[in-house]
Protein backbone atom coordinates (compact mmCIF):
# COMPACT_ATOMS: atom_id res chain seq x y z
CA UNK A 1 0.00 0.00 0.00
CA UNK A 2 2.85 2.15 0.60
CA UNK A 3 4.59 1.63 -2.65
CA UNK A 4 1.64 2.26 -4.06
CA UNK A 5 0.83 5.42 -2.53
CA UNK A 6 4.43 6.46 -3.49
CA UNK A 7 4.16 5.85 -7.04
CA UNK A 8 1.03 7.84 -7.03
CA UNK A 9 2.78 11.01 -5.64
CA UNK A 10 5.38 10.80 -7.71
CA UNK A 11 3.54 10.29 -10.93
CA UNK A 12 1.33 13.38 -9.90
CA UNK A 13 4.57 15.56 -8.79
CA UNK A 14 5.95 14.98 -12.50
CA UNK A 15 2.54 14.86 -14.38
CA UNK A 16 2.69 18.37 -12.64
CA UNK A 17 6.22 19.35 -12.70
CA UNK A 18 5.74 18.86 -17.11
CA UNK A 19 2.86 20.90 -17.22
CA UNK A 20 3.94 23.67 -15.66
CA UNK A 21 7.04 23.61 -18.11
CA UNK A 22 5.12 23.35 -21.39
CA UNK A 23 2.96 26.07 -19.70
CA UNK A 24 6.48 28.64 -19.21
CA UNK A 25 7.43 27.67 -22.94
CA UNK A 26 4.11 28.95 -24.21
CA UNK A 27 3.87 31.57 -22.14
CA UNK A 28 4.41 35.53 -23.80
CA UNK A 29 7.07 37.87 -23.55
CA UNK A 30 6.34 41.73 -23.86
CA UNK A 31 7.97 45.24 -24.64
CA UNK A 32 6.65 47.67 -23.50
CA UNK A 33 6.72 50.66 -26.31
CA UNK A 34 3.86 53.68 -24.93
CA UNK A 35 1.71 54.36 -22.13
CA UNK A 36 -1.55 56.23 -21.57
CA UNK A 37 -4.25 55.92 -19.10
CA UNK A 38 -5.00 52.59 -18.70
CA UNK A 39 -3.65 51.61 -22.46
CA UNK A 40 -0.11 50.04 -23.06
CA UNK A 41 1.23 49.56 -26.17
CA UNK A 42 3.53 46.41 -26.22
CA UNK A 43 5.19 43.83 -28.60
CA UNK A 44 4.45 40.26 -27.27
CA UNK A 45 5.51 37.01 -28.61
CA UNK A 46 3.54 33.90 -28.43
CA UNK A 47 5.30 30.60 -29.27
CA UNK A 48 7.83 32.49 -31.75
CA UNK A 49 5.29 34.94 -33.12
CA UNK A 50 5.05 38.30 -32.82
CA UNK A 51 2.22 40.51 -32.64
CA UNK A 52 1.99 44.32 -31.65
CA UNK A 53 -1.17 45.10 -29.31
CA UNK A 54 -3.06 47.14 -26.48
CA UNK A 55 -3.64 46.32 -23.56
CA UNK A 56 -6.63 47.81 -22.04
CA UNK A 57 -6.82 47.13 -18.00
CA UNK A 58 -9.88 47.21 -16.42
CA UNK A 59 -12.04 44.99 -14.43
CA UNK A 60 -10.55 42.29 -16.41
CA UNK A 61 -7.54 42.80 -19.27
CA UNK A 62 -9.02 43.42 -23.47
CA UNK A 63 -6.75 42.78 -26.49
CA UNK A 64 -6.55 45.15 -29.32
CA UNK A 65 -4.38 43.88 -32.06
CA UNK A 66 -2.87 46.32 -34.06
CA UNK A 67 -0.47 44.75 -36.23
CA UNK A 68 0.34 40.79 -36.23
CA UNK A 69 3.15 38.67 -38.16
CA UNK A 70 6.00 41.29 -37.19
CA UNK A 71 9.15 40.85 -38.43
CA UNK A 72 12.11 39.72 -35.82
CA UNK A 73 13.96 43.34 -36.73
CA UNK A 74 9.89 45.50 -35.99
CA UNK A 75 11.95 48.16 -34.49
CA UNK A 76 9.29 51.40 -34.37
CA UNK A 77 10.24 54.87 -33.50
CA UNK A 78 8.50 57.61 -31.61
CA UNK A 79 6.02 55.31 -30.83
CA UNK A 80 2.98 57.33 -28.86
CA UNK A 81 -0.26 56.68 -28.01
CA UNK A 82 -2.66 59.99 -27.13
CA UNK A 83 -6.49 60.42 -25.85
CA UNK A 84 -8.26 62.47 -27.77
CA UNK A 85 -12.08 63.75 -28.24
CA UNK A 86 -14.34 63.90 -31.40
CA UNK A 87 -17.85 64.98 -31.00
CA UNK A 88 -18.11 64.41 -27.14
CA UNK A 89 -16.45 60.90 -27.95
CA UNK A 90 -13.19 59.79 -26.20
CA UNK A 91 -10.53 57.88 -28.65
CA UNK A 92 -6.84 57.14 -28.85
CA UNK A 93 -4.18 58.45 -31.32
CA UNK A 94 -1.56 55.63 -32.00
CA UNK A 95 1.53 56.19 -33.79
CA UNK A 96 4.67 55.50 -34.59
CA UNK A 97 7.12 55.78 -37.48
CA UNK A 98 9.64 53.00 -39.26
CA UNK A 99 12.08 53.17 -41.35
CA UNK A 100 12.98 51.81 -44.76
CA UNK A 101 16.46 50.41 -46.37
CA UNK A 102 16.68 48.13 -48.49
CA UNK A 103 19.66 47.51 -50.69
CA UNK A 104 20.36 44.91 -53.74
CA UNK A 105 23.04 45.21 -56.88
CA UNK A 106 20.68 47.77 -58.94
CA UNK A 107 18.08 49.53 -56.52
CA UNK A 108 18.56 51.29 -53.26
CA UNK A 109 15.72 52.32 -51.47
CA UNK A 110 15.67 54.57 -48.00
CA UNK A 111 12.70 56.37 -46.64
CA UNK A 112 9.99 55.95 -43.56
CA UNK A 113 7.05 54.74 -42.90
CA UNK A 114 4.41 56.29 -40.96
CA UNK A 115 1.69 54.57 -39.36
CA UNK A 116 -1.91 56.20 -37.44
CA UNK A 117 -4.36 54.50 -36.24
CA UNK A 118 -7.85 55.88 -34.45
CA UNK A 119 -9.14 53.18 -31.58
CA UNK A 120 -12.39 53.38 -29.84
CA UNK A 121 -11.49 50.98 -27.10
CA UNK A 122 -14.71 51.56 -25.59
CA UNK A 123 -16.28 49.39 -28.30
CA UNK A 124 -12.78 47.62 -29.37
CA UNK A 125 -13.13 49.31 -32.67
CA UNK A 126 -10.41 50.24 -35.19
CA UNK A 127 -11.88 53.67 -36.85
CA UNK A 128 -8.83 54.14 -38.80
CA UNK A 129 -5.90 52.97 -39.97
CA UNK A 130 -3.69 54.36 -42.28
CA UNK A 131 0.17 54.02 -43.57
CA UNK A 132 2.34 56.33 -45.38
CA UNK A 133 5.37 56.03 -47.07
CA UNK A 134 8.48 58.34 -48.14
CA UNK A 135 10.97 57.24 -50.28
CA UNK A 136 13.76 57.90 -51.84
CA UNK A 137 14.87 55.24 -54.49
CA UNK A 138 18.28 55.33 -56.40
CA UNK A 139 18.64 53.01 -59.76
CA UNK A 140 21.03 51.79 -61.75
CA UNK A 141 18.98 51.64 -65.60
CA UNK A 142 20.51 49.78 -68.23
CA UNK A 143 20.60 51.43 -71.38
CA UNK A 144 20.87 48.72 -73.56
CA UNK A 145 19.77 45.08 -73.97
CA UNK A 146 23.24 43.69 -73.56
CA UNK A 147 23.62 46.08 -70.01
CA UNK A 148 26.74 47.10 -71.23
CA UNK A 149 25.74 51.05 -70.48
CA UNK A 150 23.84 52.50 -67.69
CA UNK A 151 23.26 55.21 -65.93
CA UNK A 152 21.56 56.28 -62.29
CA UNK A 153 18.63 57.10 -62.10
CA UNK A 154 17.40 58.46 -58.48
CA UNK A 155 13.78 59.55 -57.55
CA UNK A 156 12.10 60.66 -54.55
CA UNK A 157 8.25 58.58 -53.84
CA UNK A 158 5.41 58.60 -51.51
CA UNK A 159 2.42 55.87 -51.43
CA UNK A 160 -0.64 56.73 -49.19
CA UNK A 161 -2.26 59.48 -47.50
CA UNK A 162 -0.48 61.96 -45.23
CA UNK A 163 -2.09 62.06 -41.90
CA UNK A 164 -2.86 65.14 -39.39
CA UNK A 165 -5.47 64.99 -36.54
CA UNK A 166 -6.91 68.61 -35.73
CA UNK A 167 -7.36 69.62 -32.17
CA UNK A 168 -11.49 69.18 -32.59
CA UNK A 169 -10.92 65.24 -33.02
CA UNK A 170 -11.10 65.34 -37.18
CA UNK A 171 -8.92 64.65 -39.42
CA UNK A 172 -6.84 65.16 -42.79
CA UNK A 173 -5.75 62.72 -45.39
CA UNK A 174 -4.06 64.52 -47.86
CA UNK A 175 -1.77 64.15 -51.34
CA UNK A 176 0.21 66.03 -53.08
CA UNK A 177 -3.01 67.19 -55.45
CA UNK A 178 -5.96 67.19 -52.96
CA UNK A 179 -7.25 67.38 -49.52
CA UNK A 180 -10.14 65.43 -47.30
CA UNK A 181 -11.29 66.65 -44.09
CA UNK A 182 -13.22 63.38 -41.46
CA UNK A 183 -15.29 63.92 -38.88
CA UNK A 184 -16.82 61.84 -36.51
CA UNK A 185 -20.56 60.89 -36.96
CA UNK A 186 -22.38 60.09 -33.15
CA UNK A 187 -25.07 58.10 -35.56
CA UNK A 188 -23.45 55.70 -37.42
CA UNK A 189 -20.30 55.54 -34.56
CA UNK A 190 -17.62 56.34 -37.59
CA UNK A 191 -15.78 58.70 -39.22
CA UNK A 192 -16.81 60.54 -42.35
CA UNK A 193 -16.06 62.69 -45.54
CA UNK A 194 -16.70 66.21 -43.92
CA UNK A 195 -17.66 67.29 -48.19
CA UNK A 196 -16.24 66.60 -51.20
CA UNK A 197 -11.90 66.56 -51.30
CA UNK A 198 -10.45 70.05 -52.37
CA UNK A 199 -7.73 69.90 -54.78
CA UNK A 200 -4.76 71.66 -54.08
CA UNK A 201 -3.92 72.93 -57.65
CA UNK A 202 -7.31 74.22 -58.15
CA UNK A 203 -6.89 76.83 -54.94
CA UNK A 204 -3.57 77.58 -56.26
CA UNK A 205 -4.79 78.80 -59.36
CA UNK A 206 -7.70 80.77 -58.04
CA UNK A 207 -4.98 82.76 -55.89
Amino acid sequence: MKNFVFLFLLLFFSTLSFAQKGKSKSASKSVVLSKADNISAEIITVNKDKKLVLFIKGVSIDTLEVKKAIPSNFKPENFIIKGFTANGKKFYHVTWKEKINSVTKLKTETGLVSEDQIWDVETKTLLLGNTHKALNIKEKVFLDKNKTASHDVEKNRKEGFDFVLNTDGSFNLSTKTQNSIYVYNTESNKYVLKSAPSSKSTSKKRR
